[in-house]
């Protein structure tokens, strides 16, 4: 008899080990294709004081609401907490844009 976390001394076999998952694809293909994705999109914001570049607000936002966020301050802390993957992958040169950034620019495009 086991008692709580001890092994048996004796042990079967179930089934065949499983490989590791596998990439699903090429992730700087995939990049590739949704920068070409969202470039058609316009920049509803004026040039003065931008400090984060459209493409980063638009292809952060929705990898965020996969992952589950449900609002601008989901969406913030989505980057944050992914920031240093997000950075490999976007240009981030301001790190990630706060809520109201997000909310702003999505309230203004058409």
């Amino acid at each position: 008899m086991v008692i709580g976390f001890d092994q048996p001394t004796k042990t079967t076999a179930t089934s065949p080990k499983s490989s590791p998952l596998q990439p699903a694809g090429d992730s700087q293909q995939f990049q590739q294709q949704m920068l070409e994705h969202f470039e058609h999109l316009e920049d509803p914001r004026g040039k003065q004081g931008v400090l984060h570049p459209f493409v980063s607000i638009v292809m952060i936002a929705p990898d965020a609401t996969i992952g589950g966020a449900t609002g601008w301050e989901d969406i913030e802390t989505y980057g944050v907490s992914h920031q240093q993957w997000l950075s490999t992958l976007l240009p981030l040169p301001h790190g990630i844009p706060c809520a109201d950034t997000y909310r702003r620019v999505f309230e203004r495009i058409s």
